[in-house]
This record gives structure tokens, C-alpha cells and sequence, in this order.
């Protein structure tokens, strides 16, 4: 198995000896069972790295812990892991999931076309007007347009939509041989599964550890019902191995394939400018969803580039990538240059305006929509105040409020 992206898979140190290779067999055993103590979060990477392992049982029984996990819709965030996304998308299909899924800009794209293609009506609708979701894989409207539950007005709509961003991939000239029984794809929700679910066995940790330190065997490998979690739906999973589950892989790699001076933070390729002028090239070179998809990944050379791009969903999404450095904010809130899309963007994140600099920055620059700024005037000190209402380039309403606010301050 390739390295394990621990961080990445949101697993703390105290918990990554449970489930590495080398970790006892019936503590991989209690991890998979979901016996140890662990966040929802930390969770769901155990569960995925024991299932990646070469131990066919332990991996059965951690999908079958991943299949009755409760809570999972909460446990799901813009910080999980593709792989993970990508495996409870083709094991535990679910309306509510897959709708959750869909808003979470890291899934790769099997997981997504795989979601569109067996969306009903209503989250067709939803994902029709997902714009960032269409451009990041372009791929989600052909699985729309198969898609016999989708409804034409949504769907024509999001096609327009993707030919003015020049990402409208090549669809099938007609929608009608995607429609019928043989073509659509199955139901999904609890109603799709067929069969009592099997239970997982019961797993008693002091009875495995008292076992182990006696040199016995593991009482739990001679319960008869562990051969049930060998069939979860069909799917063998003492074969599985690296790779089954209908085309899914177990594995960690991510699908960008963006190199590594793009994404390294410890370069320095800013101060380089014909490395510079040489990322720049290669960013126009690049299609709007590649962008978009660089933009939550890239490093701050890239990050300054990319937030003065002419598309606002990429300039945006540099923002909303939360790897902007302290000083990265504050340069931004008072660079006049920017759509006031990024200036809203900086102004709604409380962490960063929390930071008087900021708040200083942003109602001084022009270009920061006066809703906006207004609700930061109050915030002023005096002497900012007094300042702000002697620059005649911002909005009248906000230096007449200045005004009025450093005399009342005054007085």
C-alpha cells in the first residue's frame, strides 16, 4: 500500500497505531468495528484505510461499519477525504448523502458523475444549478443529460450555462436512448436495499486482548456469522483486494494531477519571475473547472495569480479555499484591483475581520460594496474614523457615516 495521507484523512497520531499494517490484529479489529473511541471525522479515514488493507475480513467489517454508521451525513465535510466520499457513494447510496456530496468541492469525479447519473428529479434540479460542481467536472451534465429523471427545463439551462464558460463537453445527440428500464440506473435510498442487512458480530476488545496475551486464537474469528459480512450486496469482499466495488480502487491518490511547484507552499517561485511568467502561461493554458479545482489547491503563487482571474466563481473560490495567510487577507481587503465578490468574501468571514486590520483595509477600499463596509464603519476608532471621512473615493454613505460617528466620538 502507498503512503498513508494521515493528515489528509483527518486521523489524529493517537489514533493512526489502531489501523496501520503493522498494528495488532484484534485492534485492527475493534477499529473496524467502530469500537474505539475516535470523531465522526477520524472515523471515517480508520475505516477507510483498514477496508484499503490486505486483510480481507478486517476490510469487510469496516464497510459494514461504514454501511450502519450513524450520523454520517454530519460526519461529512469540505475537509473528507475523495476517497472516502468516492467509497460511501458506491456502497451506501442515499438521497440525503448524495445531495451532501454533491456541495463538497473535494469529491472526485466518479463519485459525482456516478450521483448525477442515478439523481431523481429534485436533486437533478439541484445539481443543474450547482455551478461550480459543472465546471469542476464537466462530466456531471452528460451524466445529467443520461440521466432520464432529469427534467429538460433544469438541465437545458445548466447546458447554456456551460457552453458560455466554453466547458460544455460533447453530449449524445439525443436523450431518448437513455430513457427506459434497461438504462436507468437503480433506486437509491434504505428502499434499494434488498435482503435483512446482516449484523455485524458482536466484538468483546478485553476478550481479543486477554486472548492475544494467552496465545489463543481470536474468539471473534470463530463466530460463524463473519462469513455474512463477506456479501455486502453482492459485492465479495474477501476478493476485493486493491481494487473491485464495481470500478472503485482502493487507494489515496487524488484525480488533480497538478505538479508539484503549483502546489508546494515552500517554494519560491514568486520571487522567480520567469517561473512566474511560466505558471501564468500555464494557467491561462487552463480550462475554467481547472482553474477552479487549482484554485482550492494552489499555493500562494498561484493563489495571487488566480484571485485576479476574470471568471468570479475562480477568483472567489480562492478565497473560500481557506489557505489564505493572515497578511494574504489583509493585502487583498485593501487592493483595489479585486471584483467586490472577493471583497464580500473577506468581509462575511468573521475570523478574518475579527482583525482590526482588516476591517481598517476593507472600508477604505473603493471597490468594497457599501453594504458591506457599513457594518465595519461601526467598528472604527476615532482616528480611522476621521480618516475614512476624508476619502472621497469610497462610497458617499460610508464616509458621511464616518462623519457623522468621529463627531459624535469627539464630542
Amino acid at each position: 500500500m502507498t503512503e498513508i495521507p494521515w493528515a489528509k484523512l483527518g486521523i489524529p497520531e493517537s489514533l493512526r497505531a489502531a489501523v496501520e499494517p503493522a498494528a495488532p490484529r484484534s485492534v485492527r479489529l475493534a477499529a473496524a468495528n467502530a469500537a474505539l473511541p475516535a470523531a465522526p471525522e477520524a472515523l471515517l479515514g480508520m475505516l477507510y484505510v483498514l477496508a484499503c488493507g490486505e486483510d480481507p475480513e478486517v476490510g469487510g467489517i469496516a464497510l459494514a461499519s461504514l454501511k450502519s454508521m450513524p450520523g454520517l451525513l454530519d460526519a461529512l465535510s469540505q475537509r473528507t477525504h475523495a476517497k472516502v466520499l468516492e467509497l460511501i457513494a458506491t456502497t451506501r447510496p442515499d438521497r440525503a448523502l448524495d445531495e451532501r456530496i454533491m456541495f463538497i468541492r473535494g469529491a472526485n469525479d466518479r463519485t459525482a458523475t456516478l450521483i448525477a447519473s442515478r439523481a431523481d428529479e429534485a436533486l437533478c434540479d439541484i445539481i443543474a444549478e450547482n455551478h461550480e460542481r459543472l465546471l469542476l467536472t464537466p462530466q456531471v451534465i452528460v451524466a445529467l443529460h443520461q440521466n432520464p429523471r432529469c427534467a429538460e427545463g433544469p438541465l437545458e439551462r445548466a447546458i447554456a450555462f456551460m457552453r458560455m464558460q466554453q466547458s460544455l463537453p460533447e453530449l449524445p445527440p439525443s436523450r431518448t436512448a437513455a430513457v427506459g428500464d434497461a438504462a436507468r440506473p437503480p433506486e437509491v435510498g434504505p428502499s434499494a436495499q434488498s435482503g435483512p442487512k446482516p449484523e455485524a458480530p458482536v466484538f468483546d476488545l478485553e476478550a481479543e486482548i486477554e486472548a492475544a496475551l494467552s496465545g489463543r486464537a481470536s474468539p471473534h474469528l470463530e463466530q460463524k456469522t463473519r462469513l455474512d459480512l463477506f456479501n455486502l450486496d453482492g459485492v465479495d469482499v474477501g476478493k476485493i483486494g486493491l481494487e473491485g466495488l464495481e470500478g472503485f480502487v482502493f487507494d489515496f491518490k487524488d484525480d488533480d494531477n497538478f505538479s508539484f511547484d503549483l502546489l508546494d507552499e515552500g517554494g519560491e517561485t514568486a520571487e522567480d519571475p520567469n517561473v512566474r511568467a511560466s505558471i501564468e502561461k500555464r494557467i491561462a493554458a487552463m480550462s475554467v473547472g481547472k482553474k477552479l479545482k487549482l484554485a482550492y489547491l494552489g499555493n500562494k503563487s498561484v493563489r495571487s495569480i488566480l484571485i485576479r482571474d476574470r471568471n468570479k466563481l475562480v477568483s472567489v473560490a480562492v478565497v473560500k479555499s481557506g489557505r489564505l495567510t493572515d497578511a494574504e487577507v489583509l493585502s487583498h481587503a485593501g487592493n483595489r484591483n479585486l471584483p467586490d465578490d472577493v471583497l464580500r468574501e473577506i468581509a462575511t468571514n468573521r475570523e478574518w475581520t475579527r482583525k482590526y486590520p482588516v476591517k481598517v483595509a476593507l472600508v477604505n477600499n473603493p471597490k468594497c460594496p457599501p453594504s458591506v463596509a457599513v457594518s465595519l464603519v461601526t467598528h472604527l476608532q476615532i482616528k480611522d474614523l476621521t480618516t475614512l471621512s476624508r476619502n472621497r473615493n469610497v462610497s458617499s454613505v460610508v464616509f458621511t457615516l464616518a462623519s457623522k460617528m468621529a463627531k459624535q466620538k469627539s464630542n
